[in-house]
């Protein structure tokens, strides 16, 4: 069959622009599916385990909560059940706090500690250090402990009073609107005595843990 000059020029075109769709145009149209699944896919995934993501981050922050403080709830919590353990332990309950529990033992002449719970506001432990050394810095040293993050620090000589919120229970971190009061604290005590009574803190609630489970052990071992 035979073209005219004019046809032949339309074929030509016509062929060269399959060329240029099948080299060029179908890679482009192919890459740009490949994209719209991968984004597809990548939100899909998102709505369907973002949200157990979020889940296992909380929880990964609640498991991080030092062991002291879930022993502390549970313990306070179940004070009815535990009381003959905690009486023996020496905690006696005390009168005149605006806390649903409140209970007191005394250490010897120079410490008590205070263990408080309440439905609204929530576990205190209130640790007072009153030194009996006449060259003590201080007159007298608390540690008041709501929780791993909240621990307020106060020192007090005479008529001078010092106080901060520490942020972590390492008492590594405290608001930057208490840089001047965190120093004036540190030229009564230090890191280290704070950390020291911390862990008399961390000590009790073990060891009047121990003291319940082990009771509990033995009513259940007498029942058997």
């Amino acid at each position: 069959m035979e073209y005219t000059e004019k046809e032949k020029k339309g074929i030509d075109k016509v062929e060269r622009m399959n060329r240029l769709f099948d080299k060029i145009l179908l890679p482009a149209i192919g890459i740009l599916i490949i994209m719209l699944l991968v984004s597809f896919t990548v939100n899909k995934y998102r709505e369907k385990f973002g949200s157990d993501r979020q889940s296992a981050s909380q929880t990964a922050v609640q498991q991080s909560e030092p062991q002291a403080f879930a022993l502390r709830r549970s313990l306070l919590a179940g004070y009815a059940q535990y009381k003959e353990q905690f009486d023996a332990y020496g905690y006696k309950p005390v009168e005149g706090y605006s806390y649903d529990l409140s209970l007191c033992k005394t250490v010897d002449d120079e410490m008590s500690i205070f263990q408080f719970a309440d439905g609204t506001l929530g576990e205190l432990t209130i640790i007072n250090y009153i030194p009996s050394d006449k060259k003590s810095p201080y007159d007298s040293l608390s540690l008041a402990i709501s929780s791993q993050r909240l621990i307020t620090v106060t020192a007090k000589n005479g008529e001078e009073s010092h106080s901060v919120t520490f942020l972590s229970y390492d008492f590594s971190s405290y608001t930057s609107d208490q840089e001047e009061e965190f120093n004036a604290l540190m030229k009564l005590t230090d890191i280290g005595e704070l950390s020291a009574i911390y862990e008399i803190f961390e000590t009790d609630i073990s060891n009047i843990a121990q003291k319940c489970q082990t009771t509990g052990s033995r009513q259940k071992g007498d029942r058997m």
